[in-house]
C-alpha cells in the first residue's frame, strides 16, 4: 500500500468514526411538536433558533388551519395518541379540544414555577375549567370593527355609523358613488351573524343554554335579515363568499371600507408594508347596544405528551414579554400580558387604545365551553353560506339554526 493510499484510508476511517460519533448524539436529541394555526408560528426564526440552542431541544412546528388542527386532535385522540406536545388553543378550542379531555392540566407546572406571574396575564379564566388551568394566554382579542376614514369621508360621512341601518346605508352609498365596489369586508361565516346579533343587544342564549335567538321578534332575527342583505346587494366581495378569503386579507389588499376587525388590527391596517388601506384605518365602536365577544388564544400541553418538561419550557418562552411584543408587531395580536400592553402603550405603539378600552366594557361571551359549540359553529357557517347562495328567507335560517342547536344540545347533554 502506498503512503498516499494509506493516508486516504485513514482519512476515511476518521470520517466514519466521526459520523459514528455524531449520529447517535443526533438520534438522542429531543424534539417536541408544536401544533398551531399559521398565525401562531413564532414570528422570528432567529429568536426560535436561539431558544432551541439554549434549551437543548428542537421544536418541530406543524402549521395547519384551525379546522385541520381540530380534526388532527380528534383523530389522535381516537387512536389514543397525543396530537402534539404543545397545542395552540384558538378561540374555538374550548369545546373542540379542552372540554373533550385532550389537554393536560397545567396546575402542577404552574405551582412549580413561582417566577411565572399569572397576575400579569389577562383572560386566564377563559382557559380555566373547574379550577384547572389548561392554557397560558398568549394574546387577548375582542371582535371589533375598523374602517377607512378617508373613503368614508369621500362618501360624505364625517363619523362612523352608530346603527346597523346607518352601516348598511353608508356601504350602499360607497358602492353607488363608485368609491368602493365591495365596501363591507365581512366573513361569510357564523361570526358575521354573532357580530350583528350581540351588538343589537340579543343575548342569543339563556342561562340554560336555550336558543333565545329564535324567539319571535328577536334582535338575532333582525340581525340575520340585515346580514343577508349585505350579501344579496353585493356589498361583500364574492371572493370572500366563494373562496373563503378572509375579510382581513380582502381589506388589507384594498377591498372594503367597513371591516370586521380585531383588537390590534389597526396596527396591521396602517402598516404600509402589508396594507393598502394605510394610513387611514381607525377603530369604531360596535353599533347600537355595542356588545361583542372575545377570542383569546393560549398555549397548552397535549394530554399524554412524553415531553412535558420541554413543552412547559417552550410555553414559557413563547409567552415571554419579548415574544409577545414581537407577535404584536408582526401579526397585530394583542398581548395577554398587562406589562407588555403597558410598555407598548407608553411607546405609542397601540393606536386607538381609547376605543379598545370602551369596547372592552361591552362584552357578552358566547357559550364556547358547551361540548356542542364547535359542531354548531360549523353547522351555522354552512347554513349561512347555503342561505346566501339560495336566497333563503332569514326567518327560515334562524329556525334551522335553532333546530340544529337543540338537536346538538340533546345529543351532547
Amino acid at each position: 500500500m502506498t503512503k498516499r493510499s494509506f493516508n486516504l484510508l485513514m482519512s476515511c476511517v476518521v470520517a466514519i468514526m466521526a459520523l459514528g460519533m455524531v449520529f447517535p448524539a443526533a438520534a438522542q436529541e429531543t424534539t417536541i411538536t408544536f401544533l398551531t394555526p399559521p398565525w401562531g408560528v413564532p414570528p422570528s426564526e432567529e429568536a426560535l433558533a436561539a431558544f432551541e440552542a439554549e434549551a437543548g431541544f428542537n421544536v418541530e412546528i406543524q402549521s395547519v388551519q384551525s379546522a385541520d388542527l381540530f380534526s388532527r386532535v380528534s383523530v389522535a385522540s381516537a387512536s389514543g395518541q397525543p396530537a402534539a406536545d404543545v397545542i395552540f388553543l384558538t378561540e374555538e378550542a374550548p369545546s373542540n379540544i379542552v372540554a373533550t379531555g385532550n389537554m393536560m392540566s397545567l396546575n402542577d407546572l404552574i405551582a412549580a414555577t413561582p417566577d411565572l406571574d399569572l397576575s400579569d396575564f389577562n383572560k386566564l379564566d377563559f382557559w380555566t375549567v373547574d379550577e384547572q388551568v389548561y392554557g397560558i394566554p398568549t394574546y387577548v382579542q375582542l371582535v371589533m370593527l375598523d374602517y377607512n376614514t378617508e373613503r368614508l369621508a369621500e362618501a360624505g360621512f364625517d363619523a362612523p355609523p352608530t346603527t346597523w341601518q346607518e352601516f348598511h346605508d353608508m356601504a350602499a352609498a360607497l358602492k353607488e358613488q363608485g368609491i368602493d365596489e365591495y365596501p363591507i369586508a365581512f366573513p361569510a361565516t357564523d361570526w358575521a351573524w354573532y357580530i350583528l346579533s350581540l351588538s343589537m343587544g340579543d343575548p342569543m342564549f339563556d342561562e340554560d343554554l336555550n336558543p333565545v335567538f329564535a324567539d319571535e321578534g328577536s334582535k338575532a332575527r333582525e340581525a340575520m335579515s340585515m346580514l343577508l342583505s349585505f350579501y344579496s346587494e353585493e356589498l361583500v366581495s364574492p371572493d370572500i363568499i366563494a373562496s373563503g378569503t378572509t375579510p382581513h386579507d380582502a381589506f388589507w389588499s384594498g377591498t372594503g371600507t367597513l371591516h370586521q376587525a380585531f383588537q390590534g388590527s389597526v396596527a396591521v391596517g396602517n402598516n404600509p408594508d402589508v396594507s393598502q388601506q394605510a394610513p387611514n384605518v381607525a377603530y369604531m365602536l360596535m353599533p347600537e347596544e355595542g356588545f361583542t365577544w372575545s377570542f383569546p388564544a393560549a398555549m397548552g400541553i397535549g394530554a399524554g405528551s412524553e415531553h412535558v418538561e420541554e413543552a412547559w419550557q417552550f410555553i414559557q418562552w413563547y409567552v415571554s414579554p419579548e415574544n409577545q411584543e414581537a407577535i404584536y408587531n408582526t401579526y397585530g395580536l394583542f398581548p395577554s400580558r398587562t406589562s407588555v400592553t403597558d410598555t407598548l402603550t407608553e411607546a405609542g405603539s397601540i393606536v386607538g387604545a381609547d376605543v379598545i378600552a370602551a369596547q372592552s366594557d361591552l362584552t357578552n361571551e358566547l357559550p364556547r365551553y358547551a361540548l356542542w359549540w364547535g359542531p354548531f359553529a360549523t353547522a351555522a357557517t354552512e347554513t349561512l353560506r347555503e342561505a346566501i347562495q339560495n336566497d333563503t328567507p332569514s326567518d327560515e335560517v334562524i329556525d334551522s339554526l335553532a333546530e340544529q342547536w337543540n338537536e346538538l344540545k340533546a345529543e351532547y347533554e
